[in-house]
């Protein structure tokens, strides 16, 4: 007769680092060692909702899928919700990291209407905006060719070209050796 032995391991939670993913020091690196090297993006005007929910959704990409799939996703993320409530104290509407660099600029080409009553004799042109759809950034040329030589030189200038971010490792306690399963069969 075959029984399913669930072993739900506890995991652990360490803030490890911020800043950019390319100035990470070597002894941070190394700890991914440890476990699971996970991150979230910050913004200066990022909330703890966010960066809390961002954080769910990177400790449920980095389980083992059999483990994830056994429960509901709802079950996982009222499991772990205690942990990015830690490391994300306080209430729903503070900010994150409010002192935390501008994001990328990650300025892309867009298309204006072809709408002379709105847009008059740019109608149809192309422009550069931020990475957030709500910034123009450059004024309306005709090409796309041209806009795009435009937003690439904007993301070549871009002093923030790389997201800041908050780094964490994540390691699973109560598993009897590395690499054991969390669902495993049992004689």
């Amino acid at each position: 007769m075959m029984t399913i032995v669930r072993k739900i391991p506890a995991p652990v939670l360490t803030p490890l680092w911020r800043g950019r993913a390319s100035l990470m020091p070597a002894p941070v690196q190394a700890r991914g060692a440890d476990g699971a090297l996970i991150s979230v993006s910050i913004a200066p005007e990022d909330l703890n909702d966010s960066a809390r929910e961002r954080l769910l959704d990177e400790i449920l990409r980095v389980m083992p899928v059999p483990a994830r799939c056994a429960m509901a996703r709802g079950f996982w993320r009222s499991r772990f919700r205690p942990l990015v409530e830690a490391a994300y104290p306080g209430s729903l509407a503070d900010c994150a990291q409010c002192d935390a660099p501008a994001p990328p600029l990650e300025a892309v080409v867009w298309q204006l209407a072809d709408d002379p009553q709105i847009y008059g004799e740019h109608a149809g042109a192309w422009i550069v905006v931020d990475g957030t759809l709500a910034n123009e950034l450059t004024e309306p040329v005709a090409s796309y060719e041209e806009a795009q030589r435009q937003a690439d030189a904007l993301n070549a200038a871009d002093v923030h070209a790389e997201w800041y971010r908050h780094w964490f490792l994540l390691r699973w306690e109560g598993l009897d050796g590395p690499g054991e399963n969390w669902i495993r069969d049992a004689a």
